[in-house]
């Protein structure tokens, strides 16, 4: 009597933390249907590497999450998996479904320190300078000064600048300015 194989199929599948806040750890977890007879090696779409060893049905790797941004909001990471070897399985069958990470976004203080010339003759050129604690992602910052000038510090940068005529007059002096 003949006996046919039938392939047996292994699924693959990856699941992820649900959540984690910024600059914190993302857990992948890689999970077969049935136990690896060898070890399996998963590599996935952001670089990570799990490994199922022999006779389990699950490994796990960690990765850091994106970094605090001062100036972006929450948002979402995603895996795939690219690669699966191992495990002397006679048909193992990867998902192709992402796994998804929210990451939640850590409240920042973002402060814009201004500074100016602390003397000047008059006649001459004041600068006003505004400086944030990391440079400026997105679109550029634009500060408003009470004498209607602006100072924008662009994308990239942590300052910008701004430039005023202290008048000259010859009988009162000058208020500051």
């Amino acid at each position: 009597t003949a006996v046919t194989d039938v392939a047996d199929t292994t699924n693959l599948s990856l699941s992820a933390s649900n959540s984690v806040a910024e600059g914190g750890q993302i857990t992948y977890t890689a999970t077969l249907t049935n136990a690896a007879g060898s070890p399996v090696t998963v590599t996935l779409s952001n670089g990570a590497v799990i490994t199922i060893k022999a006779g389990e049905t699950a490994g796990t790797a960690t990765v850091p999450a994106p970094s605090d941004d001062v100036y972006k909001d929450a948002g979402s990471v995603q895996a795939t998996i690219t690669s699966a070897t191992g495990g002397n399985f006679e048909n193992l069958v990867p998902s192709t479904t992402p796994a998804v990470t929210q990451i939640t976004d850590t409240i920042d203080t973002s402060t814009v320190k201004l500074t100016a010339d602390t003397s000047v003759a008059e006649g001459g050129t004041v600068t006003y300078t505004a400086t944030v604690g990391a440079p400026v992602t997105g679109s550029p910052v634009v500060v408003t000064l009470a004498n209607g000038q602006t100072i924008t510090i662009g994308v990239g940068q942590t300052t910008g600048t701004a430039t005023a005529v202290a008048s000259n007059d010859a009988l009162t002096g000058h208020a500051p300015i």
